[in-house]
């Protein structure tokens, strides 16, 4: 970690802050989105699953974990859910027996398809008026926001 600058609290702004202006446009893409994944009978963490192992099936739970940025015993009792919905199904490691992967049923890809143009769409009104430049800058910032962060591990 590098050395702290010097702090001046007269000069802190909590609305400028860069951790406050990232949840806050997290929070209300966020939002927005799930009011239309509830005509899906979804959840936005549900939907994370999905897109995940849309890209990538047959992930490890671990993986799943870390690539949605769900808690694994959170992640654990949501995938069973989403089984009992018939959306994903478990099975265990070839290898590991231990491990846990995680598969798309069919209704979890048909839902895909259907719900990906959605996120497509609240994506391209969320960057609105910002030009492909601007948004391909963004995306790297916001990796490099989170790698800079991971690197200090959990503590």
């Amino acid at each position: 970690m590098k050395a702290e600058s010097q702090f001046n609290l007269d000069d802190y702004a909590l609305e400028k802050a860069v951790p406050y202006l990232l949840n806050r446009a997290g929070v209300r893409i966020g939002e927005t989105f799930s009011h239309e994944l509830v005509k899906f009978n979804l959840t936005l963490p549900m939907w994370r699953v999905i897109a995940s192992l849309l890209r990538t099936d047959a992930q490890r739970m671990t993986h799943l974990a870390e690539y949605t940025s769900i808690d694994i015993s959170t992640l654990s009792r949501l995938v069973a859910s989403m089984e009992k919905k018939g959306l994903v199904i478990r099975k265990p490691g070839e290898t590991d027996k231990r491990s846990v992967n995680v598969m798309l049923q069919e209704a979890g890809k048909d839902l895909a398809v259907r719900i990906a143009p959605l996120a497509d769409l609240y994506e391209r009104i969320a960057l609105a008026n910002i030009s492909p430049n601007e948004v391909v800058m963004l995306k790297r910032l916001l990796v490099k926001i989170y790698n800079n962060i991971a690197s200090l591990g959990s503590r």
